[in-house]
């Protein structure tokens, strides 16, 4: 069996009791694993052109970092506290390297986390899934469905239960 194959793990959290679950899971393998934890909230963008001529697509949009917009002071005052509480349960758990952030990303949630993975070479992406079927979920996309296609390291799909 391969040993510490798992050398950073990657949660993404919007404050959904899904995302709780997640984070738990997440938390359970870093530990398990001694790798690096990112806890990670996507404030997702328009993915298209913006009205300034700048291509919305994250390989050249990073060559210019100015043109990523700051994140709005009411995602911050909501997402900061969640992070910073994920972070002081981390510690407790004996989690050495963890890293929390809002990541402003050009596109959707699941983009923006299979490219942060891509990034940092993320071992492992732990998702939560509402579970939503049917017309819901053809309406509503999937964030878990777009990660399982797209990433490109293991995914965990946390569902609700």
């Amino acid at each position: 069996m391969r040993e510490n194959w798992i050398k950073a793990v990657l949660v993404g959290i919007d404050g959904s009791k899904y995302a709780e679950y997640a984070f738990e899971f997440a938390i359970d393998l870093a530990r398990r694993y001694s790798a690096k934890l990112f806890i990670v909230y996507i404030h997702a963008l328009p993915s298209m052109p913006l009205v300034t001529g700048v291509p919305a697509y994250p390989h050249i949009i990073t060559h210019f970092p100015n043109y990523y917009p700051k994140v709005p002071p009411d995602v911050k005052e909501k997402i900061e506290p969640l992070l910073k509480k994920y972070e002081q349960i981390a510690r407790e758990y004996e989690i050495k390297e963890i890293e929390s952030r809002i990541v402003s990303f050009w596109g959707t949630v699941g983009e923006g986390l299979v490219y942060f993975a891509d990034e940092k070479k993320v071992s492992v992406i732990v998702i939560g899934s509402r579970g939503l079927t049917g017309l819901k979920r053809v309406l509503l996309g999937s964030v878990a469905d777009y990660v399982i296609r797209n990433a490109h390291c293991n995914v965990i799909v946390i569902r609700s239960t």
